[in-house]
């Protein structure tokens, strides 16, 4: 049972990243952005908060507990990573390029996702307060 509950709270990250990597392998998009100005960068926040989100559940809340501050800069360092990973990658996709403009809206989505995270944590009483 314990092997069961490990796995679904992994699933969503997985399936995250998945879209991410999905999205990112397009030459153009299914669906375009609205022309608004910045609407990319948003849609980078977005998606790498969401993904930050799922991955602080990987992390069991009797760890949250010990080390909340480890375990928060520990996601958005990996999740900042496959940020940098995702633009790499983007390099190689016909029309698409590179932006550390995109990275940095990946990385402070990582941030709101696993600060949001943190939060609803603390709210129920999960771990103590540093």
């Amino acid at each position: 049972m314990r092997i069961h509950c490990t796995l679904l709270r992994r699933v969503p990250a997985i399936l995250v990243a998945l879209i991410i990597l999905y999205l990112s392998s397009r030459s153009t998009l299914p669906m375009p952005l609205p022309p608004l100005v910045g609407m990319d960068k948003l849609a980078h926040f977005a998606a790498f908060a969401v993904l930050s989100f799922f991955a602080c559940f990987w992390i069991s809340a009797e760890s949250w507990s010990r080390r909340p501050l480890f375990f928060f800069f520990a996601v958005v360092v990996a999740v900042s990573l496959y940020g940098v990973l995702d633009e790499f990658h983007q390099s190689f996709v016909p029309n698409r390029i590179p932006s550390a403009a995109d990275w940095v809206a990946d990385t402070l989505g990582a941030v709101f996702g696993a600060f949001v995270f943190r939060r609803i944590l603390k709210r129920a009483g999960k771990f103590r307060a540093e």
